[in-house]
């Protein structure tokens, strides 16, 4: 899927030489045509938004063969899901947007019946359409898993900031630097594939699972990693999330480069073959879960000067090896 969207949106400019037009390695093309800019993109999400607060599917700007999921479950847009039982939206939400892959997204809050859920959406505008709406809804826990309480929930500001130029890196390098978190998380062992800001800070379904930073609250826990160690880079040096058997089904639909924001998709799969497990530092943990799961999830990066420095997530738990609509399956069943 990555392919598909770096491959969109080839032009030749006109009039000018081979050398100007030379297109960086990597990259489509040396021009990439933007139909819908920044805000216009935002436009969509919260107009979104709205039709979905008002249930009014007619409202959204859909195209006709619009592909939407809930949880990775394809079902028809406007009665069914959320869409059937919202009764509210909060304020406050975090959105971001690809100019040239023509996503945004949208995490916040949202209430069914008046019970509170994490919502994060992706949508992709095409010919001034909405042709794919991905959503990962994370609602009131029936398994262990982080919830902060949604009244003292704030996202960082800085995620809408532009970076000054030298902060900023190349499409390729933020989804390296991603994607390195991936590989860090899988199979957690104390190794460390990516690079950390000193401030690092991570929200997970409203939770903050670091402490100590700035711009950005949510609610506390039991269990709440922030508890075994403060900060991203010591709580992979411990290993604590060494059940994550695989990150899977990778996709990075949007990326900023002004912003230095990357927006992820995936799947972590739980296979649990253990119930128990040790830290570097010699401490016994032991699993919630006894069975074979996975989560679903969409989680945004934001980097600056190659590192990660907030992270935010909206993620639930999925049938084990559920696959994706959006995504093509790439595991190596023999080896993994």
């Amino acid at each position: 899927m990555q392919n598909k969207y770096l491959a969109a949106g080839i032009f030749v400019l006109c009039g000018l030489s081979a050398v100007a037009n030379a297109q960086a390695p990597g990259e489509p093309s040396a021009v990439i045509k933007v139909e819908c800019d920044y805000d216009c993109l935002l436009g969509y999400a919260s107009n979104y938004i709205e039709a979905l607060a008002d249930r009014d599917f007619s409202r959204a700007r859909l195209a006709p063969d619009v592909i939407f999921s809930e949880n990775n479950v394809v079902m028809p847009v406007g009665n069914d899901g959320l869409w059937g039982t919202i009764s509210g939206v909060h304020e406050g939400e975090m959105m971001v947007a690809d100019e040239q892959t023509g996503n945004a997204a949208w995490f916040g809050i949202v209430e069914e019946h008046g019970n509170p859920a994490y919502l994060a959406l992706r949508i992709k505008v095409e010919d001034s359409l909405i042709t794919e709406i991905e959503t990962v809804v994370n609602r009131l826990p029936d398994m262990p898993k982080p919830f902060g309480d949604p009244s003292t929930v704030t996202h960082d500001p800085v995620w809408s900031d532009i970076l000054p130029e030298e902060q900023r890196r190349s499409r390729a390098r933020l989804v390296a630097v991603a994607d390195g978190y991936f590989n860090t998380v899988e199979l957690n062992d104390g190794d460390v594939f990516t690079q950390f800001d000193d401030d690092c800070g991570r929200l997970e379904n409203g939770m903050l699972t670091t402490s100590g930073n700035s711009g950005i609250s949510g609610g506390g826990g039991n269990g709440n990693a922030a508890t075994i160690a403060s900060g991203c880079v010591a709580q992979f040096k411990l290993g604590i999330y060494r059940i994550n058997k695989r990150i899977r089904d990778r996709r990075y639909p949007l990326i900023d480069e002004k912003r230095g924001v990357v927006v992820a998709s995936g799947f972590f799969d739980h296979a649990n073959m253990f119930d128990r497990y040790t830290l570097t530092d010699g401490r016994e943990m032991r699993t919630v879960l006894k069975w074979p799961n996975s989560i679903s999830l969409l989680e945004a990066f934001k980097i600056r000067n190659g590192r990660i420095w907030r992270i935010e997530a909206v993620f639930t738990y999925v049938p084990y090896f559920m696959p994706s609509p959006f995504a093509v399956p790439n595991i190596d069943f023999q080896t993994r």
